[in-house]
């Protein structure tokens, strides 16, 4: 958990946590069990700044998220909300005990703002103009995980990178929600920086990437690769197999920001001729496939169920 973390912290170059000051030279004579009584009497902090325990349970029901997994055969369904009140916030929906094998819906969020300057100055100087006011007010989702821990792999469902269990397929349901809760906490949009190739995809109903060139890219792959299953080039991707026929040479497949807009002016950002032009422009000069000898390769440096899964995948490989 902590290298991923780390993984995913050295991307944030742009992306600030709000944090409180502390009081220099602040010395508190309090010994430790007057501290806990004190600290019993304080509020549980709010979701968000803004939803107690309750609230969040009803949103889960109004987005259809805790009847779909009722539907699933799911019960009883145990709803938990954390909160540092500062920075990370986080839902936990288990199956009967709270477990982590039992765990269906796993969420954490963060408040934050996205400073864009120096990223668009790095695309094209010019686009500035369309976005003066920063820095951007955002929600990040850290981490999202959506898990059946009762169903199994099969042959025609293959394991996705770091998957331990298949999808609840709630996805749909999931987002809109995030939506609501960057709207309601009044951010301008919510942000990932998906680590797989597979979860920019899934993402994509949703969010842009922030750089149009990794729209266009992103786009070309699935268009040159679209004979293999996810599972397939999530793996080749992630294992530095994905050849980049015009350039010559493998490309690896680095994560940006994933962008789902809520309000302007993120909208006149990505509705731009300037932001279509250059997707499309990627779009029609990327062209890919996949080295499975080199997948076989990488196989070796792989912990045995990771190989397992590498395994499987190069086998329907063959078969498409």
């Amino acid at each position: 958990m902590l290298e991923r973390l780390r993984r995913k912290a050295q991307k944030l170059v742009w992306f600030e946590f709000k944090s409180l000051e502390l009081a220099p030279g602040l010395d508190l004579e309090i010994s430790p069990e007057e501290l806990q009584v004190e600290l019993a009497k304080i509020p549980a902090p709010l979701f968000l700044g803004r939803y107690a325990k309750e609230e969040i349970r009803a949103k889960l029901e109004l987005h259809g998220i805790l009847p779909a997994l009722r539907g699933l055969g799911f019960e009883p369904l145990i709803v938990d909300v954390e909160t540092d009140g500062l920075i990370e916030h986080r839902i936990f929906i288990h199956l009967g005990e709270r477990t982590y094998d039992k765990i269906l819906v796993e969420l954490r969020l963060r408040e934050g703002i996205f400073k864009v300057r120096e990223t668009i100055v790095k695309i094209k100087p010019g686009l500035i103009d369309l976005l003066k006011n920063e820095p951007i007010p955002m929600l990040w989702i850290d981490w999202l995980l959506l898990q059946n821990p009762l169903k199994k792999f099969s042959p025609q469902k293959l394991p996705l990178p770091e998957q331990k269990y298949p999808g609840l397929g709630v996805l749909n349901l999931v987002v809109p929600l995030i939506g609501e809760f960057g709207e309601e906490t009044h951010k301008q949009a919510v942000m990932d920086i998906p680590e797989h190739f597979h979860g920019a995809f899934f993402y994509s109903k949703w969010m842009k990437f922030f750089n149009p060139e990794m729209e266009g890219k992103m786009a070309a792959i699935l268009r040159d690769l679209s004979k293999y299953s996810m599972a397939v080039t999530s793996w080749a991707i992630l294992l530095g197999c994905l050849f980049n026929i015009e350039l010559g040479r493998f490309e690896e497949w680095k994560p940006g920001e994933q962008i789902f807009v809520i309000k302007s002016p993120l909208a006149d950002y990505f509705g731009s001729s300037f932001y279509r032009e250059v997707a499309e422009r990627a779009f029609r000069e990327s062209h890919y496939r996949l080295d499975f000898s080199r997948m076989k390769e990488k196989m070796k440096f792989l912990q045995t169920d990771e190989v397992e899964a590498v395994e499987a995948v190069l086998a329907q490989a063959e078969k498409a």
